[in-house]
């Protein structure tokens, strides 16, 4: 049987509110979406999603890794490589980009499973992940959430098997950029409604029941794509499932649209109330639509997600000025610093995989990477990964380096395991910035030194 074997997600912390909007534009105070911080972008997110995804199991049993987003922040260089290698995926993996459209996450998911049927593959990891920029002022920039989230596919204990997909292809110009494009345009809301999303995905549906001989009374929960919660309660009445099968609390509702991520993060909350037996339709709608059936086994029991701790633990950005600056729409200061893509290569293993040396005569763990130890003075290193938790061991206040949210907490922090990293905080009010503090590490951009994006390892509060 061919399935989910594994799974994960990211919601950034920040959440860009109704009330911040309508401080600037007016209308609804209401509501509020997940918003990446201003060091996040669509890898950082997929990274985290990924690391989740491999939590507790051997990553080198990873054969393939697929990275869907409409908004990668390389449009030439692979994306998807760097993904790998800070979830510690072994180098001879095949690597791909998926893109262009929210669709690029199912097209990865149908991609990984014929690879894993074909037998070129044993387990492929697919995450997706978008932050994509509505126009300030545009209604878009109220809907338009960031996040990620990462399923496995394969054989062995699978929550969910594979019944079945089926896919459509139509040249229906809804929401676009192109290259010289920053932000996403769209066309008349109605047409997209009307002529779109309301059309096309029941006339698929259809089609998709019939090739599988299926009732719609026989499916226990549906998950789609839509680009806005306004559109659902019509499209549900639409589509014709039974009332039960469509989700109460859907994440959209909560963090917002975002993108090719959307129908996994909603697959991962019916997964969290299903039980053995029940039928899963996963719908996604993009110039045509994509749609695939799934059946809960009894390993369900195993399933477990942090997705409602991640949503409970936003916090409102504190204005829209920030918001802005974070996405760098109003101008800053920028950080000019040097940067060598030959130091980058030489240092992968030690500042994205997190591969630290360990004396084989003290125990002492050296990171940076040092070949005698600090501790003892021998030269026999043993390899050892480091851990992502620890606690502030000092910190100061740095109001000097160029951050559109000021200042910058440096902490010195000793890691569970062994080892102390010294480097940037963030996520976090500078205010609340204590030793003992219990911290966690992300991967983040640094800068944008050389031209290139320069990411390393940061930390931040655990909640």
């Amino acid at each position: 049987m061919i399935g989910i074997t594994g799974w994960g997600c990211y919601v950034p912390r920040y959440r860009l509110t109704g009330e911040v909007l309508a401080q600037a534009w007016g209308g609804s105070k209401a509501g509020a979406r997940a918003a990446a911080n201003h060091d996040e972008d669509t890898i950082t997110m997929a990274a985290e999603a990924a690391m989740e995804c491999v939590a507790g199991r051997d990553p080198l049993e990873v054969d393939r890794l697929y990275f869907a987003t409409t908004t990668r922040p390389y449009l030439e260089h692979q994306n998807a490589a760097i993904v790998a290698a800070v979830a510690d995926l072994r180098h001879d993996i095949l690597a791909c980009d998926f893109g262009a459209s929210v669709r690029s996450s199912t097209n990865a998911l149908r991609a990984a499973y014929d690879a894993v049927k074909s037998d070129e593959a044993n387990q492929v990891m697919v995450c997706a992940s978008d932050m994509r920029l509505a126009e300030p002022g545009d209604p878009a920039e109220r809907t338009l959430g960031d996040g990620a989230a990462a399923l496995m596919v394969g054989r062995g204990k699978p929550v969910a098997v594979f019944k079945g997909f089926f896919s459509t292809s139509r040249v229906f110009l809804d929401y676009w950029r192109t290259q010289t494009d920053r932000y996403i345009q769209s066309g008349d809301a109605k047409f997209i409604t009307d002529e779109g999303i309301m059309v096309q995905v029941p006339e698929m549906v259809d089609e998709f029941l019939a090739s599988m001989d299926l009732a719609r009374e026989e499916i226990a929960a549906v998950v789609y794509y839509a680009p806005e919660m306004k559109l659902r309660k019509a499209l549900d009445k639409k589509l014709g499932f039974k009332a039960s099968a469509y989700p109460a609390d859907e994440p959209q509702s909560q963090i917002g649209n975002t993108g090719s991520a959307q129908v996994f993060f909603s697959l991962l909350a019916a997964l969290q109330k299903s039980k053995p037996g029940d039928k899963i339709v996963m719908i996604n709608h993009s110039s045509g639509a994509d749609a695939c059936l799934m059946e809960v086994t009894e390993h369900i029991a195993n399933f477990k997600t942090s997705l409602n701790e991640q949503i409970a633990a936003g916090r409102p950005i504190s204005s829209y000025a920030k918001y802005l600056k974070f996405r760098k729409v109003l101008p800053q200061e920028q950080l000019n610093v040097w940067a060598s893509p030959p130091v980058l290569w030489r240092e992968e293993k030690q500042n994205v995989r997190r591969l630290a040396k360990k004396c084989k005569a003290c125990g002492a763990v050296q990171f940076p990477v040092r070949y005698q130890c600090w501790n003892c003075g021998k030269e026999e290193m043993g390899t050892v990964k480091l851990q992502r938790r620890g606690e502030v061991f000092t910190f100061t206040l740095d109001s000097l380096v160029p951050n559109p949210d000021p200042p910058t907490p440096m902490v010195s922090v000793d890691l569970e395991g062994g080892g102390r990293l010294y480097t940037q905080m963030t996520d976090t009010d500078p205010k609340t910035v204590k030793i003992g503090m219990k911290v966690e590490m992300v991967f983040r951009k640094l800068h944008e030194g050389g031209g290139f994006y320069n990411y390393f390892w940061k930390f931040r509060p655990v909640v």
